[in-house]
């Protein structure tokens, strides 16, 4: 993925591994996190250090365990918002939900068609809608 200022990222994303739970790698200059689902080590290429952390989890990895307590903890944290009207209980608003969805579509169409696929802001110059045809 190429963004703004020449900043770049890769995104490889599996449905479906050996492993249960899904795994996360993500890389820096000075340093990476990976999550095995269950632990999360940050590895500081600095100081040579690793810290690992087993944050507690709810369920199992698929849906059917509600993704490791993820579905849940999205769900309480949407009816707690609309119950008091703390909209600040929602870390992600509906333009980086809207986004982060347009990028994962984008990836799927350029699966498809092996191409590369330009995704623009809402609101900009309209870009071709995603077809999955086959």
């Amino acid at each position: 993925m190429e963004f703004a200022g020449g900043v770049s990222a890769v995104f490889t994303m599996n449905a479906f591994n050996t492993g249960g739970h899904r795994r996360t790698r993500i890389f820096g200059t000075r340093g990476e996190l990976v999550c095995e689902g269950t632990a999360i080590t940050v590895h500081d290429f600095v100081t040579g250090t690793a810290t690992s952390h087993d944050p507690a989890t709810a369920g199992g990895a698929d849906a059917a365990g509600g993704h490791g307590g993820g579905d849940a903890g999205l769900m309480d944290a949407f009816t707690a918002a609309v119950a008091t009207g703390e909209r600040d209980r929602i870390l992600s608003g509906p333009a980086a939900t809207l986004n982060s969805h347009l990028a994962t579509f984008a990836a799927e169409q350029a699966r498809h068609e092996g191409a590369v696929i330009t995704v623009r802001r809402p609101g900009s110059t309209p870009a071709p809608t995603p077809s999955f045809g086959g």
